[in-house]
């Protein structure tokens, strides 16, 4: 049976339909008189009638009738017909294959039917199309997996009980070999899907089975046997050791390779093995199959079948061992290299940090000259501090309007913070932190407890990815939870696994109820809200917590209907429309009174219940409410977002608990500090402020008022009396909100979806990618270098095993986690991704109602379904779920990349401070110093803060400055963010801007301290920023160079002229010597530096400057250029347009149907290509599928030899090593980019050409001339066309030349460049000669025949003017002569202003400038010649004259005095030039 679905599958698409005789059957012929008259027909005609005669093979007559009604009337309809009006003149059998093709279709019935080479054709296409393969390639496997499994248990019987069975089983299930199918060179997707399937079942069942698999081995005779002789071999001791290190599913994978894999299979040993290769080739042969050809005795068959199983298991199992040992790996490396910098960088950086930070040093006085300066300068021009800017109203003072124009519109846009002042910024930012602590604290918690509960149900990954029943099941044990949470069960009856977690989770609550008591009392609020904080538990809801919640419309609809339903039976006279009428205004008043900030959950139910009773219905409808507040009737509980969750519960309460505690401190806190400064009690106190601070013109307060966090009103805080605290508008809106403009933009229809567009590209990009999830952890080391935060004070190492158990669900101590994490979450050091963080704000921002003019026309689509379950796993799309929580385990993995540093960098910090700051005066300095602000050594709640509590809140405050922090983005920021068309990432790049300025601000302030150690810090600071974004690039390069022996010279010269336009502002690594074809490898090291866009536009504007001017630019252009070029990049990152944007603007055909990239490149072309839409969607797939999808494509073609598009066959290494580690290599091949060069220049000079006949043929502009010639004047066009043909002709091969330098300096051979340049066919031999010599010789005057364009143009300008004009009136042939004469010889490569001058000088003049250019070209020339051969030279005799010695040294022909390469490289003029430097 097998065997014949796959001869089927060798065959795929052949009929079943006919009898095996007709399927055979030859199709009919035509006699030679119908053969020739169709031989005349068109292609496709021939095509058909061939068709036609497999159709009707057996009475051809349709088709000759067909050919009658052809002759006649030179085309036909015959087959058009119905398959009805054929039944009189055709066969039956052909008839129904007639009827096949009408349903089929031509290429599917030429599959199908057809025998000879079109059927072929058709099969073939048909078999290697995606879809086909993509179910091919798992039936094969599935197939070869099953007959792997059955030739194991055979083998075992066979060797071990005596059968002989195997043979019998290879009889039934015959190997299939894929590659018989499609052969070598098709089919990749088919044979990759194959292996997926075959391997991955196995693996998917051995895990389930593992257990009992290795439970119950040793139970049986034959299993004792088994496992004995498989640890006896080699292959076997090879899993078993990599499975101590590789962890308990190394095991099922080895068990399931060595089931599923089948004889005729080959190993990777079998491909890559080599007995006398390199060390991993040799690894490999020891996998090498043994060959099972000639072996006769079923034992001992049996026994080969087994041993190259246990291979087929041991690289299985070597594979995810090596996935496992990841982790350590890091680990270990991150050990070895804090070896490195502790004991070699930390020594060399800590000395000379002491040696700058001294007071010798001079630094921290110049320092502090320059700080003082600066200020007294400001002074005197009268610009006060930069905070009094925003408090000046426009008009009076121009100075102040100006200020205050430049703080509103510019400061306020790019500064962290907004309108606050950075003391307030910072606590606002650790009330982030503190709120962001306690979620994270529960979160461990609950994250051990679902491990518990999955383990107590015996819940698997795959139960758990796709919330199976068996998933489901497991967290029943958190309703048990919850009950023990509100006090309904005690902890012992909890089971045992789950008792130490949820203890730790009811002490949280206990705690931040006892924190929140106070406050509670504080705001005056009722007693029994306050008792029940700890015991808060029961019903949450989500319009409590979001007053933008919406139930969807059928909820919405349903509890109308359950208000009619109760009026109705309450009042059977009431009519059903009056019933809707009162029972929707009570739904909407009802959702009104949920939304009511200020008042208690309890409050808001209980006004909910007696507005409902308002109503006439019956007075049992509410009862069980009254009873327990968590019985709501479904339909109004389920209108208000009822939580079924318990988990979210648990959440919402520690979350809302938490909030109002830290908001409350947080507040106090600013309004302590804020009072006086830019909080005010009344206007007579803000005056005396103006009057103080020199305002003369104070802008009007507004009154303070903030939100309602969790239904408790805080404005009590902001008031003096009853009257409420001022401050200026823009704060107040602030504390109130922080809603922006695109917020409001997105509530338009259509935006969501854009975003969601662009999150999505983004994210595919960055958390979903592998490459760059591991450039994520190992590029953000470079935020340590960068603060100088080098060796001894922290672990990196300690840090990766705590953060990767934690991500990976294997945290063996909760409390421990939260003890790590907790004090850096609450000072707001980590936790803060830009990455991760900002795709994480776009899901909120992409759920909720869409809006116009502030009405709802949108809410609770279908799209935001989608989305939610797309993006966090938990929306009603089920089946979409699995990828959400994909996307969400991506999110984490990226996160912990991040924090990885940055709780490195806060322990650093704190290290560092230790010893500097001994007291709280200390302190209170440093906050002055440092900040220019006053440090609080008092909370607003009365406690004292300690030494250690300052130097944790110090530490906080440096990582979000100087490490990468999301909640620090400016305003303007948010707003590209969010914005669907521009930017990607740009929260990262304003980070890394704000990060930089940070850290050299930090450290020169620092650096004028009066604390020696604080000045060493600061020192640090400079010395690793400046290392790292500025001369560690360098160095880097300038060994790479030495390693490689890649010069500074090629180097540049390749940048210069072939570099593609992304690489030239980027530092390129050469990591490979050049090659004989002149290329060699580089890695961009630009994307390891994530300060790259922040060199960036220095680099751009250093780059243009050194690359020189083009031909046509002078000094002056070029600078204005480099100044350009510094604003464009500095801009770039936020007004690029989005990946999604981009492409969709790629995906839009042109005016000439065409579809083109950013850069030009074609796509496709709908007039011309037949494959344009495959080819179109293919390119949408390459920009916006996720980056590992592609990473393995890529993987699979190198791993194939494929070429790319551009014919460079992929590095197998290169490619591998890109996806895992992040470390990109690419190829710099300067022959390849000068052929795509030599394709412009071809078009420049056809357009150049063109463009010229066109000017001296346009009849406007020789009337023009004509009337020159009535007033006397002479002509002019001909002669401007003929100098700007030889000045455009110069321009672009002066381009070329220099791109033929560039290639000398790159090694290339004079041979190898000329045939370069021939090798396109795009320069003439003429214009190679030229850039070969390096001398310009202009075109030939045209021979303005009679019967030329130009002379038709002047017969038609003499007919319509009646005039008697003639070539000779138009034409100055003197004129062009001399055009001709004065471009003769001209070096190329001039400017315009060294042309002039060049054309100007005298001919003494003119050889001066040539001769070092001949000089040069001659000696690369010899250097060639003597590389290939260099002769044996005998030792010239003392000879008086150095001119004879010089001759005789260069073999110069004495009668012509050049010598032989001269005489073949040189001009006639250069030979003079080149005898007159002799003599």
């Amino acid at each position: 049976m097998a065997e014949s679905f796959f001869d089927r599958l060798r065959s795929a698409g052949e009929s079943s339909y006919s009898s095996p005789k007709e399927k055979n059957k030859p199709s009919a012929v035509l006699s030679d008189e119908y053969r020739s008259f169709v031989d005349e027909l068109p292609g496709d005609v021939q095509n058909e009638v061939d068709r036609y005669l497999n159709v009707f093979k057996n009475d051809p007559t349709p088709v000759i009738q067909f050919l009658d009604e052809y002759k006649k009337d030179g085309y036909s309809e015959y087959f058009d017909k119905s398959v009805f009006s054929l039944r009189d003149v055709a066969d039956k059998d052909d008839l129904n294959r007639f009827s096949d093709l009408k349903y089929l279709g031509p290429n599917q019935y030429d599959a199908m039917y057809r025998q000879d080479a079109a059927g072929d054709i058709a099969r073939t296409k048909i078999k290697e199309s995606k879809l086909f393969q993509t179910v091919a390639g798992p039936t094969h496997g599935l197939y070869t997996g099953i007959r792997g499994t059955t030739e194991l248990v055979a083998a075992l019987s066979d060797l071990y009980l005596d059968t002989e069975t195997l043979d019998n089983v290879q009889k039934v299930l015959p190997e299939i070999d894929i590659n018989d199918i499609y052969g070598p060179d098709a089919g990749g997707i088919a044979k990759f899907t194959s292996l997926l399937t075959q391997y991955g079942t196995g693996f998917a069942v051995a895990q389930k089975v593992a257990k009992k698999l290795f439970g119950n081995v040793a139970k049986t005779k034959l299993a004792n046997k088994v496992a004995k002789k498989a640890a006896q071999t080699k292959a076997g001791q090879v899993g078993l050791n990599l499975a101590k290190y590789g962890g308990y599913w190394v095991l099922p994978v080895a068990a399931a390779d060595t089931a599923v894999s089948a004889t005729g299979q080959r190993s990777i040993g079998d491909i890559f093995g080599d007995e006398t290769g390199n060390a991993l080739e040799k690894a490999l042969a020891k996998t090498q199959l043994e060959d099972l050809e000639g072996i006769t005795d079923p034992k001992e068959y049996a026994a080969a079948v087994l041993r190259n199983k246990l291979k087929f298991g041991a690289e299985g199992t070597a594979f995810l061992g090596a996935l496992k040992l990841v982790g350590p790996t890091i680990k270990f490396g991150a050990k070895g290299t804090g070896v490195i910098l502790s004991n070699v960088v930390d020594p060399a950086l800590t000395g000379t940090t002491k040696l700058l930070a001294s007071e010798k040093s001079g630094l921290p006085t110049l320092f502090r000259a320059i700080s003082k300066n600066t200020d007294e300068a400001l002074t005197k021009m009268g610009i006060p501090k930069q905070e009094l800017w925003k408090f000046s109203e426009y008009g009076l003072d121009v100075k102040r309007s100006v200020l205050r124009a430049i703080d509103n519109f510019f400061v306020q846009n790019i500064r962290s913070g907004g309108p606050f002042s950075a003391q307030a910024r910072n606590e606002l930012k650790k009330l982030d932190g503190l709120n962001k602590s306690a979620k994270k604290s529960t979160d461990i918690f609950m994250k051990d407890l679902d491990i518990q509960m999955y383990k107590l149900a015996g819940a698997g990954f795959d139960d758990i990815l796709f919330n199976t029943q068996t998933a489901n099941q497991s967290l029943r044990y958190w309703g048990d939870v919850l009950e023990y949470m509100r006090g309904n069960l005690k902890l012992n009856q909890l089971p045992e696994t789950l008792r130490s977690s949820s203890f730790a989770i009811r002490k949280i609550l206990d705690d931040y109820t006892r924190d929140l008591s106070p406050v509670l009392k504080t705001m005056n609020v009722k007693d029994d809200i306050i008792k029940n904080m700890g015991r808060y538990l029961n019903q949450s809801y989500e319009i409590f917590k979001n007053n933008k919640f919406r139930a969807d419309k059928a909820t919405y609809k349903k509890a109308i209907d359950f208000f009619v339903k109760q009026q109705r039976a309450f009042n059977k006279n009431i009519s059903k429309s009056e019933a809707e009428l009162e029972a929707t205004a009570m739904v909407n008043r009802i959702l009104t009174i949920g939304r009511t900030e200020g008042s208690s959950p309890k409050q808001r139910l209980e006004a909910i219940v007696n507005a409902a009773n308002e109503l006439k219905i019956p007075k049992s409808t509410f009862n069980k409410f009254f009873k327990d507040q968590k019985y709501l009737p479904d339909e109004v509980a389920k209108l208000l977002g009822r939580v079924e969750d318990p988990k979210q519960i648990i959440m919402d309460t520690i979350v809302e608990m938490a909030h109002t505690a830290n908001t409350f401190q947080a507040y106090r806190e600013i309004a302590e500090f804020g009072m006086g400064n830019f909080i005010f009690r009344n206007n007579r106190e803000y005056l005396d402020f103006a009057r103080k601070n020199g305002i003369k013109n104070p802008r009007a307060l507004v009154p303070i008022q903030v939100g309602k966090p969790f239904n408790i009103d805080l404005n009590k805080i902001f008031r003096t009396g009853k009257d409420p605290m001022l401050t200026l508008p823009e704060i107040a809106k602030a504390m109130k909100d922080n809603t922006t403009i695109m917020d409001t933009l997105l509530k338009l229809p259509g935006m969501k979806s854009m975003l969601a567009i662009k999150a999505g590209v983004q994210m595919n990009k960055t958390v979903l990618s592998v490459m760059t999830q591991m450039r994520n952890i190992t590029t953000a080391v470079m935020f340590a270098t960068a603060n100088g935060h080098i060796g001894k004070g922290a672990s990196v190492a300690d840090n990766f095993r705590i953060l990767f158990d934690d991500l990976l669900n294997k945290t063996k101590d909760p409390q421990k986690l939260r003890e790590t994490l907790q004090e850096a979450l609450e000072n707001g050091a980590i936790d803060s991704s830009t990455i991760a963080q900002e795709l994480e704000q776009v899901i909120p921002e992409l759920l909720g109602p869409s809006k116009v003019f502030n009405k709802t026309v949108l809410n609770n689509t279908t799209s935001d379904n989608i989305i939610n379950s797309l993006l966090t796993g938990r929306g009603t799309a089920n089946i979409l779920n699995p990828i959400g929580k994909t996307v969400n385990k991506a999110m984490e993995a990226y996160q912990m990349g991040d924090n990885l540093w940055k709780l490195f960098g806060y322990n650093y910090v704190k290290s560092q401070l230790t010893p500097a700051l001994r007291n709280l005066d200390e302190v209170k300095q440093y906050f002055r110093d440092v900040y220019k602000y006053e440090f609080k050594p008092v909370r607003a709640d009365g406690t004292k803060k300690s030494l250690s509590d300052a130097i944790k809140e110090i530490a906080g405050i440096e990582i979000r400055d100087t490490y990468p922090n999301y909640s620090m983005i400016p305003t303007f920021v948010q707003n590209v963010r969010k914005f669907p068309l521009l930017g990607n990432f740009v929260a990262f790049v304003s980070e890394m801007y704000r990060n930089s300025f940070n850290i050299v601000r930090g450290g020169t302030r620092k650096m004028q301290s009066e604390n020696d150690y604080i000045r060493q810090i600061g020192a640090r600071q400079l010395i690793g920023w400046s290392t790292t974004v500025g001369i560690g690039t360098p160095v880097v390069l300038d060994s790479a160079q030495q390693m490689t022996g890649i010069t500074k010279e090629m180097y540049q010269a390749y940048k210069d002229r072939f570099a593609p336009e992304f690489e030239k502002d980027s530092d390129m690594i050469p990591v490979t010597s050049q090659e004989d074809n002149r290329s060699w490898k580089a890695t961009n090291f630009s994307y390891l530096v994530p300060y790259a866009d922040v060199k960036a536009p220095f680099a751009s504007a250093f780059q243009t400057f050194k690359q020189g001017k083009d031909t046509d630019q002078s000094t002056l252009d070029l600078f204005a250029l480099s100044i350009k070029n510094f604003f464009v990049k500095s801009v770039e990152p936020f007004l690029q347009k989005s990946i999604a944007f981009e492409t969709a603007l790629e995906l839009t055909p042109n005016k000439n149907l065409q579809f083109r990239t950013k850069q030009g490149g074609l796509i496709a072309d709908m007039k011309n290509d037949p494959d344009w839409f495959a080819k179109v969607l293919y390119h949408a797939y390459r920009k916006i599928t996720p980056t590992t999808i592609r990473s393995g494509e890529e993987i699979f073609q190198a791993f194939n030899g494929n070429l790319s598009k551009s014919a460079i066959k992929r590095d197998l290494y290169d490619t591998v090593l890109k996806v895992m580690t992040g470390f990109s290599i690419v190829k710099q091949d300067p022959y390849q980019n000068m052929r795509f060069k030599l394709g412009k220049y071809s078009g420049d000079l056809q357009r150049t050409r063109q463009a010229y006949t066109n000017d001296i043929n346009n009849a406007a502009k020789l009337q023009a001339d004509a009337k020159k010639i009535l007033r006397g004047l002479p002509a002019e066009t001909f002669t401007k066309e003929f100098d700007k043909l030889q000045s455009n002709n110069y321009r672009i091969l002066s381009e070329v030349y220099k791109d033929v330098q560039a290639l000398r300096t790159l090694n290339f051979t004079e041979k190898e460049i000329r045939n370069l340049l021939k090798g396109r066919r795009a320069l003439s031999d003429k214009d190679v000669s030229m850039v070969m010599s390096g001398t310009f010789n202009p075109e030939n005057i045209p021979s303005f025949k009679k019967e030329t364009a130009i002379a038709n143009t002047i017969k038609n300008i003499n007919r319509e003017l009646e005039t008697n004009y003639t070539m000779n009136d138009f034409v100055n042939r003197q004129e062009l002569i001399n055009i001709r004469n004065k471009y003769k010889n001209v070096p190329l490569g001039l400017s315009d202003a060294e042309r002039e001058e060049f054309l100007r000088s005298t001919i003494e003049r003119k050889l001066d400038i040539r001769e070092p250019k001949i000089e040069e070209r001659l000696e690369l020339q010899e250097s060639q010649d003597q590389s290939k051969a260099q002769p044996v030279v005998p030792a010239a005799p003392f000879l008086p004259d150095p001119q004879i010695a010089n001759m005789f040294a260069a073999n110069i022909n004495q009668q012509t005095g050049l010598t032989p390469v001269e005489e073949a490289l040189l001009s006639p003029t250069e030979q003079i030039i080149r005898r007159r430097t002799r003599t």
